[in-house]
């Protein structure tokens, strides 16, 4: 298939670089196009605006860029490996059944704009969708603290038992955790919640007279991204942002998760979850294996692994487009859906957690409060330091 970006005549791509170059990009943006298709129509309907298209050219725009919708929805619309990108196979559609105008979409656009604007809705829509997986989490935390929060538990340090706790103060402190990184989570969406589209290349365009504060409105975007190349370094910037905070999010999970793994051992015996969320073993008929934790716990580091192949791959790009961007574009889908289904999976674990009190209260042992004993001498008027030694030698 000839290039859009080929001369007549132009000599053929040599295979193993094209396949090499295109990797897995058109597989990626498959799942992406939705995104593109709604960049493309506020473009369109923009380009309407300032007069490139008229009434007529529009219309038969819009109603093949939801035609290729419709395909896609049922499966049909294929994105060739020899288009390279999602792009291209959008506006070959285009060109090949409706003509002329098909030709016309691309006015004041480059691909890596393109890119650039679906990446950025599917950021942001993902990035709610986070949020709000949280907030049903939050309710789960909020429901069990009310049901189950009363039973004390011990508190430990090094491993050991130290001090009372309860299990109100042990869920809590995951709430507030969360809670904590729904603020980080909040300010990432305000970052990056600006419109790129229609900075070009990543220098802009200075004859057509773009009206970006249209597409601006038209994709539910806050406001412009205003230079051009910072449109073009925003690119996997924004990905990293986005990647620290749900990390920060799953960091927190995983600390939860392997609190769980430990308490629900039969040493400890102090929660359980119905056997629907165990699995078996092959070889030993009695095991039931908490592996929905391990598995949070374990994904917790594959997450920090796409955020640093994100990281490791711009680090050292420098300003305006290169292709290493596109090596961003896997991780960063990955690692998106992976921390969506992680707080969606421990939602449903605080949600059905049960709790064995009596294994709890009797885990409360008296050396627990030792500290408060050596507190209330304190309180009668001795130091410190000879209350700890006097509790010490008394019962320990």
């Amino acid at each position: 298939m000839k290039k859009i970006w080929d001369k007549k005549n132009a000599v053929k791509i040599n295979q193993l670089v094209e396949n090499y170059t295109v990797g897995i990009d058109y597989l990626l943006d498959f799942d992406l196009l939705p995104y593109d298709i709604q960049g493309t129509i506020a473009h369109a309907k923009m380009l309407h605006k300032i007069k490139i298209l008229n009434d007529k050219e529009l219309k038969t725009l819009l109603a093949g860029l939801n035609e290729i919708l419709n395909l896609w929805e049922k499966g049909i619309f294929k994105i060739d490996k020899s288009q390279e990108d999602g792009h291209t196979a959008i506006e070959a559609f285009l060109t090949e059944k409706y003509g002329e105008v098909g030709k016309k979409v691309h006015t004041g656009r480059s691909r890596n704009d393109q890119s650039l604007t679906m990446l950025r809705l599917f950021m942001k829509e993902n990035l709610i969708q986070s949020r709000k997986e949280i907030e049903i989490l939050l309710k789960e935390l909020a429901n069990q603290k009310k049901k189950i929060g009363k039973i004390k538990m011990p508190g430990y340090t090094h491993m050991q038992r130290a001090m009372p706790s309860s299990v109100f103060m042990w869920l809590e402190s995951f709430e507030h955790s969360l809670k904590d990184d729904l603020i980080i989570l909040n300010a990432t969406i305000s970052v990056i919640d600006q419109n790129p589209l229609g900075s070009a290349a990543g220098f802009g365009e200075n004859v057509l007279g773009l009206d970006r504060k249209f597409t601006t409105k038209e994709l539910n975007l806050k406001k412009v991204q205003e230079n051009p190349m910072y449109c073009a370094l925003s690119r996997g910037k924004f990905e990293n942002i986005t990647l620290q905070a749900l990390s920060n999010i799953t960091f927190t999970l995983g600390k939860m998760a392997t609190d769980l793994l430990l308490f629900t051992t039969k040493e400890f015996d102090y929660f359980t979850l119905p056997d629907s969320f165990k699995t078996g073993s092959s070889i030993m008929p009695q095991k039931k294996n908490y592996d929905v934790l391990e598995l949070v716990r374990g994904n917790v580091s594959v997450l920090n692994g796409y955020k640093d192949q994100v990281e490791g791959i711009i680090k050292n790009i420098p300003s305006g487009y290169n292709r290493d961007f596109q090596l961003t574009k896997e991780p960063y889908i990955r690692g998106m859906k992976l921390a969506i289904e992680t707080i969606q999976v421990m939602a449903l674990v605080v949600k059905n957690l049960v709790v064995k009190k009596e294994n709890l209260e009797k885990a409360c042992t008296s050396e627990l409060y030792a500290t408060d004993e050596a507190l209330k001498l304190v309180k009668q008027g001795k130091n410190f330091r000879e209350a700890y030694q006097e509790i010490k030698e008394r019962y320990y």
